[in-house]
């Protein structure tokens, strides 16, 4: 998996807006209203109203959710209700992210990244965390061989270094 970007606010994001007719010119973006306000009286060099586009990611930090998701004209305004949602959450993102890339509609991300907890670390330390044991048993426990067993098994998903997915 490639290394996960957290985002900051979508008030940076910026998007381009690509016609599909060859006789007409593009345009970019940063929000819905500004979407739709372009798109409404976009003309090709006859005069003819441009209807459709492919959206393209163009700068910010929600470009690997973007491309997850595979963002067109029919899911925009879904696009910009889930960044409101996501609210600039460093764990969500991560998670929206995850999920995105397993194939999870957009529709339903909100809905499933509740069931999901981000871990900081490695894990190990999320073993040694879970399973608390007295110091007389802890020497016969290999947390780093069972740490390493959940990724292997998919209990723990590693989304970046130091960065464990649970649950699901």
């Amino acid at each position: 998996m490639s290394r996960l970007q957290t985002p900051a606010s979508c008030q940076d994001d910026r998007y381009y807006a690509q016609p599909y007719s060859l006789d007409a010119v593009g345009f970019s973006f940063t929000s819905l209203a500004d979407y739709q306000t372009q798109a409404r009286n976009h003309e090709d060099r006859f005069g003819q109203p441009v209807e459709e586009y492919e959206l393209q990611y163009l700068d910010g930090d929600h470009h690997q959710l973007f491309g997850a998701l595979g963002i067109s004209q029919a899911t925009l305004a879904a696009w910009f209700a889930l960044l409101e949602a996501l609210d600039g959450d460093e764990d969500r993102y991560l998670i929206a992210c995850h999920l995105a890339e397993d194939g999870c509609p957009i529709d339903e991300l909100a809905n499933r990244w509740a069931d999901y907890h981000l871990y900081h670390g490695t894990a190990v330390e999320v073993v040694a965390e879970c399973y608390q044991l007295p110091d007389k048993l802890e020497a016969y426990l290999d947390y780093e061989k069972l740490g390493r067993d959940m990724v292997f098994e998919g209990s723990i998903v590693e989304l970046e270094h130091y960065v464990l997915l649970i649950g699901g």
